[in-house]
C-alpha cells in the first residue's frame, strides 16, 4: 500500500553555471538586504561580494553588509547581524557563501522578527523553548557544496557560553530563493571542498538510514546524492576546476540533500559532530564529521545492516554476508583514503582528549538521539570519541 507523504519545500531554486547574473532580474522579497559574509573577507577578495552588490543595485536593492560571520555561527554573531539589520532598515537577509553565512542569515531573520535573545527560542539543551513568531525572508547564494541549507528549514548556531551547537527549525527560514551557481565554487579551497563534500555524503547516508523505506522521495533523493558525491568528489579533489564534477556535487549537496533533510532527520553522527564543533568552535563541521566517522559507523553498522550495506553498494562496495553492514564502512574508508581525509586527526585541531566525555554528555544527555532508528548511549559516544582520538 502506498504510504503517506508530507512534503513542503517553498524555495525557488535557481541552479546552473553562470546563473548568478539572474540576481539582477529575479523578483526579490524586499528592497534593503542585510548581506551576511564571513569575517575572513573571502567573498570580497574573490570579487564575488562586489558583484552581488552590483547585481542587487541593478535590481533596485540596497545593501548593508554584515562581515563578521564565523566558521561555526555563534549566538553573539547572529544577534549582532539582526541588530545591524534593524538599524539599517533591512526587509530581507542574504547569506552569501557556505552554510555559515546562510545559517547566520536564517537565524538573524528570526531575530529581526522576534524580541529577546536567540537562545530564548532554542528548543533543546539550555534553550528557552519559546515559540517563534515568524521571520524575515531569506535569500541564499551558495559558494560551497555541502550543507543543504539552501533547501531546508534549519539553521545551526553555537552558543559560545554553553558550548552548545543546536538546530533552529522553522518553515519561515526556508530560503525564498536559492541561487546555486557552480562557477562560484571553482575557487573553493581544496580542504573545504572535501569537508563540504563529505558533509553532503553523510547527510544523504544518514537520511537514507533513518528513512527505513518509509518515504520513497527520500530514498530517491538520497540514493542520487550518494552516487554523485561518491563519483565526483575524488575528481574534484584532484582537479578543482572541473566544472562538470563541481556541478554534480553541488546538485547533490545543495539540492538533493536539502530535500532529504526536509523530509527525514539525520542521525546521531551529526549530533555528536555538532557537539564536538560546539565545544571546539575552531573545528569545521565537515571535519568534525570525518574525525568520528570510522569509529561511529563501525559501532552502528551492524544495527541496521541492510541499510548500511545498501549505501556501501551504491558507492561501489560489494556487501559481505560475513560482515553485515560493513559495506558502507569499507566504501567510506576507501573514499576517505583516496581524498586524503583519513589523515585528519583531532590533535590537528587542538582537541583536548580529557574534554571528550563532556562532548559526549552534551550530545547524548542535553540534545539526545531521538532521531535514530537504533540505540546509541552516552557510554557509546564516549567510546566512539576516544577511539577517534589521534
Amino acid at each position: 500500500m502506498m504510504k503517506r507523504i508530507d512534503y513542503f519545500i517553498p524555495t525557488r531554486i535557481v541552479f546552473g553555471a553562470g546563473r548568478l547574473k539572474e540576481l539582477a532580474t529575479l523578483s526579490l522579497p524586499g528592497k534593503k538586504a542585510l548581506l551576511c559574509v564571513t569575517e575572513d573577507k573571502l567573498m570580497e577578495k574573490l570579487g564575488i561580494q562586489q558583484r552581488v552588490i552590483e547585481l542587487l543595485g541593478q535590481n533596485g536593492v540596497s545593501v548593508a553588509v554584515f562581515d563578521k560571520v564565523t566558521p561555526n555561527p555563534t549566538r553573539t554573531g547572529v544577534m549582532a547581524a539582526a541588530a545591524l539589520a534593524k538599524e539599517s532598515g533591512c526587509d530581507f537577509v542574504i547569506g552569501l557563501g557556505g552554510g555559515s553565512s546562510i545559517d547566520t542569515a536564517k537565524a538573524a531573520s528570526i531575530m529581526m522578527a522576534n524580541p529577546g535573545d536567540l537562545w530564548d527560542y532554542a528548543s533543546a539543551g539550555s534553550g528557552g523553548r519559546k515559540p517563534v513568531s515568524g521571520a524575515f525572508p531569506v535569500v541564499a547564494i551558495s559558494t560551497t557544496a555541502g550543507t543543504g541549507t539552501e533547501a531546508d528549514p534549519y539553521a545551526v548556531v553555537t552558543n559560545e557560553e554553553t558550548n552548545e551547537k543546536l538546530d533552529f527549525t522553522l518553515d519561515e527560514i526556508f530560503p525564498a530563493i536559492s541561487i546555486i551557481d557552480p562557477e562560484l565554487m571553482l575557487t573553493l579551497p581544496h580542504k573545504l571542498t572535501l569537508f563540504q563534500g563529505f558533509d553532503a555524503l553523510f547527510h544523504a547516508s544518514e537520511c537514507y538510514v533513518n528513512n527505513g523505506n518509509e518515504n520513497r522521495l527520500t530514498e530517491l533523493f538520497a540514493v542520487d546524492a550518494i552516487e554523485k558525491v561518491a563519483k565526483h568528489l575524488p575528481i574534484v579533489s584532484e582537479d578543482g576546476s572541473n566544472l562538470e564534477s563541481r556541478s554534480n556535487i553541488s546538485y547533490a549537496a545543495n539540492i538533493l540533500c536539502g530535500f532529504t533533510q526536509s523530509l527525514v532527520c539525520t542521525t546521531s553522527h551529526h549530533i555528536i559532530a555538532q557537539a564536538l564543533g560546539g565545544f571546539f568552535p575552531n573545528v569545521p563541521h565537515g571535519a568534525s564529521l570525518l574525525l568520528i566517522a570510522d569509529a561511529y559507523y563501525k559501532k552502528v553498522c551492524s544495527l541496521l545492516p541492510t541499510e548500511f550495506d545498501a549505501i556501501g553498494e551504491i558507492m561501489g562496495e560489494k556487501a559481505d554476508p560475513a560482515k553485515p553492514g560493513y559495506a558502507f564502512v569499507t566504501a567510506l574508508a576507501k573514499l576517505m583514503e583516496r581524498t586524503g581525509m583519513d589523515k585528519l586527526a583531532m590533535s590537528d585541531f587542538n582537541i583536548n582528549k580529557d574534554d571528550l566525555p563532556k562532548v559526549a554528555h552534551i550530545a547524548a544527555a542535553e540534545v539526545g538521539f531521538e532521531c535514530d532508528r537504533y540505540t546509541v548511549t552516552e557510554a557509546d559516544v564516549v567510546e566512539i570519541l576516544m577511539q577517534s582520538y589521534k
